[in-house]
C-alpha cells in the first residue's frame, strides 16, 4: 500500500472520525478508503454502462470485419 499526505479541514476530519465510530470504521484512513474505491467503482461502472448503451445505438462505433478488427486489436 502507498502512503499519501492528505490536508483536510478541522471540522471535516472531526465529521469524519464521528462517522468513522458510528459505521463501524476502525480509523478515518479506513473510511477513506472506503470512500474512495466506492466512488471509483461506481463512477467506472456507470462510465462504462454508457459506453455499452451507446454503442448498441451505434454511436461511436466503428464497424469492421473480423480481420480488420484484429488488426486494430494487435496494434494497440
Amino acid at each position: 500500500m502507498k502512503q499519501i499526505s492528505l490536508s483536510i479541514p478541522e471540522n471535516l476530519l472531526e465529521a469524519s472520525k464521528e462517522y468513522s465510530e458510528e459505521y463501524g470504521y476502525r480509523t478515518v484512513q479506513e473510511l477513506i478508503i472506503d470512500i474512495l474505491r466506492k466512488r471509483v467503482i461506481l463512477e467506472n461502472a456507470e462510465r462504462y454502462r454508457e459506453i455499452e448503451e451507446r454503442m448498441k445505438k451505434g454511436i461511436g462505433v466503428k464497424k469492421m470485419n473480423q480481420k480488420d478488427a484484429m488488426k486494430y486489436l494487435r496494434d494497440l
